[in-house]
């Protein structure tokens, strides 16, 4: 391993270390700022570089915009592993004249190639003005398979730009804007919870369950940036307001509070909204889950909150009714409890854009602070696409049947599923990048990512249990070596020479160690696309020595079944040592030990003999099914056996 080491560091294309970040040079600032004709060095507070344009009638050149880096207005956005650093440029009436990408680390971008500045992502932020909102899903399209890294990216620019303008664009729209607003939050953020019961922002409902116990709703409009944030704190409203976008293009969000007794839990699928004649039921994707109340105006006033995100044909300046059903079935409103809502007069004026009535305004400074964040981790379930949830929820149901009931015909079912759905549809495989990954950066890479989140535990827990089930039938490459196994005519396969292929095995384990200590040394190393051909065939890499590094075990698994598996899989060397705890391992009887039959069947050549090296065994299915079919020598009972073999004697426990 020693020589290994300093030979494939003299072969890796140098940016394996990361991309250095972009020097911002006026070349560079040229591009995102076209118009000017020079830039001043970085100065301020905030720090910007001026845009520059000569005059013929002055001596001195004019300012018509701002360049600024994102790094430079903390707090940063964070994308899937780091912060994304943006060299942005901005004109005096507040648009985004254009933007370059500086720096950023992502898992996949060496297989998926530079995927943030390469598409048209980059180009849709030209020409927007800091009051729209930077929503992926309403005023921005996001990035496929990269929605952390897209809401990263559009926030940062948007938050970023209006600190600048806040510092020196004083008569721009969104200041004018914001100076009212921020009027108004002030009044409302000197308010307590209370206060805000008192006039009427917030509505305490109590809904009695037909057995008398009682579900507490509080109820709050937050149809604006600051109101949400001021009420439940930046991160949960952030995350929260994320959701809403992916999922519907319009719509006020109503605060739901969740508290009581109740011995039936809420349910969402149980509110509507009645205004006048018309009732608007309260859709799955139109409720998104806000958080466990633990900052903002709301900590600790209730257990948990969602929020409503409003039908937009319902009219926001007139009352409208919360409806609850409380019996019968779910989406009937026959047994309802029922409150109205109000919104307020300052909510209202933030909400629609318009001025608040003086008279409501005492004489407060201005103070455009914008509110920071209160948490690092937000909710799971804020993220959480629920179509991909329910097919993943599928696929492991398909998995598990299979391998309890060691059926063949599902076991080839799940494997097409999973190697079209989690391969090239959606993506969302396990990988040796969550183990580097998590050495790196810890939990929070999963805080947003519910369907991975699945999937790993989904792994873990079968190991445990089990064994390999994980590289049995949800390793969408793992299924595409048997896929390739099953249709290769048997002349073509061999098998390493039984010497050989004992040392050969622990090859994988020193990738997985090799692997470890890279991502523990060099935090912005990537590597693990040199040793897991994932991303390559089912991100279709932009790399040509990638894609070389594929052939090469794509070419070897014709050969010697799941040879990839056997002898390079650094993820199946994890879960191999796992799998040495697991409790519940493969029968053998003593028929076995005079059988070969299983051994010469074994896609991994786990078994030898009687035994079977569990670290190597993929669950497959393949040995237990010829046993439970009496396949080989198990056909016959031991006494048979015992006549036909001399000096035979059972090895076997």
């Amino acid at each position: 391993m020693s020589l290994v080491i300093p030979f494939f560091f003299l072969i890796l294309p140098i940016q394996i270390f990361g991309q250095p970040p972009i020097a911002v040079t006026e070349e560079l600032m040229r591009e995102v700022f076209p118009d000017a004709d020079r830039f001043s060095s970085k100065e301020g507070e905030p720090p910007v570089y001026r845009a520059l344009r000569e005059s013929p009638e002055n001596r001195e050149p004019q300012t018509i915009g701002y360049l600024f880096e994102t790094p430079d207005m903390p707090p940063e956005e964070v994308g899937y592993s780091a912060p994304v650093d943006i060299l942005v440029g901005m004109d005096l009436r507040g648009t985004i004249t254009g933007l370059k990408i500086l720096h950023y680390i992502e898992s996949y971008k060496s297989i998926r190639g530079d995927f943030i500045n390469s598409e048209y992502f980059p180009d849709q932020f030209e020409n927007k003005n800091i009051v729209e909102g930077f929503r992926i899903g309403r005023d921005v399209d996001g990035i496929s398979r990269a929605t952390i890294t897209s809401w990263a990216v559009s926030r940062g620019i948007r938050n970023a730009a209006r600190r600048v303008a806040e510092a020196y664009l004083g008569d721009s729209e969104f200041v004018s804007l914001t100076s009212a607003d921020a009027v108004a939050l002030q009044v409302l953020a000197a308010q307590t919870w209370d206060d805000m019961i008192e006039n009427g922002l917030v509505v305490n409902w109590t809904v009695i369950q037909p057995d008398g116990t009682e579900l507490q709703l509080a109820l709050a409009f937050m149809g604006h940036d600051g109101l949400g944030e001021l009420l439940v704190g930046d991160v949960d409203y952030s995350r929260a307001d994320r959701e809403a976008s992916a999922r519907v293009s319009d719509g006020n969000m109503l605060l739901v509070g969740i508290d009581g007794n109740s011995s039936q839990p809420f349910r969402q699928e149980r509110l509507a909204v009645q205004q006048g004649e018309s009732v608007f039921p309260i859709e799955r994707r139109r409720f998104v889950y806000v958080g466990s109340a633990d900052y903002g105006k709301i900590a600790d006033r209730v257990r948990f909150a969602g929020a409503m995100v409003l039908d937009p044909a319902i009219d926001i300046t007139k009352p409208f009714d919360i409806l609850y059903n409380t019996g019968g079935r779910v989406g009937e409103f026959g047994s309802i409890a029922q409150t109205t809502y109000t919104v307020p007069t300052i909510p209202l004026a933030l909400a629609l854009g318009q001025p608040v009535p003086s008279e409501l305004l005492p004489e407060i400074d201005d103070d455009l602070t914008a509110f920071q964040n209160e948490g690092l981790y937000a909710s799971l379930i804020n993220d959480a696409p629920w179509v991909d949830v329910g097919v993943l929820l599928l696929l492991m149901m398909f998995v598990m049947t299979a391998f309890l009931r060691k059926s063949v015909k599902i076991r080839w079912v799940t494997l097409g599923f999973t190697l079209i759905y989690l391969g090239w549809m959606d993506g969302g495989f396990v990988s040796v990048s969550h183990i580097t990954n998590f050495v790196k950066i810890g939990p929070s890479m999963f805080r947003s990512d519910l369907p991975q989140l699945l999937i790993l535990i989904f792994t873990v827990v079968t190991t445990l249990f089990w064994g390999r089930v994980f590289c049995s039938s949800l390793c969408p490459f793992g299924a595409l070596q048997d896929f390739i196994a099953h249709f290769t005519p048997k002349r073509f396969t061999k098998d390493l020479p039984q010497r050989v292929h004992d040392i050969a095995i622990y090859a994988k384990y020193g990738i997985l160690g090799f692997l470890i200590v890279m991502a523990l040394s060099f935090t912005n190393l990537s590597l693990f696309q040199y040793f897991e051909p994932f991303g390559t065939i089912f991100y279709f890499s932009q790399s040509y020595l990638l894609w070389g590094i594929l052939a090469i075990f794509l070419f070897a698994s014709i050969i010697i079944p799941r040879f990839y598996c056997r002898y390079a899989c650094p993820l199946g060397a994890a879960l191999g040592v796992t799998a040495l705890i697991s409790p519940w391992r493969i029968k053998r009887v003593p028929q076995c030990d005079v059988c070969k039959v299983c051994e010469h069947s074994c896609p991994t050549g786990a078994i030898r003999g009687p035994k079977i090296d569990f670290k190597e065994c993929v669950r497959c299915d393949i040995c237990e099914t010829k046993l439970i079919d009496k396949s080989g020598v198990c056909k016959h009972d031991m006494e048979a056996v015992a006549v036909r073999i001399k000096d035979w004697s059972p090895v076997s426990t």
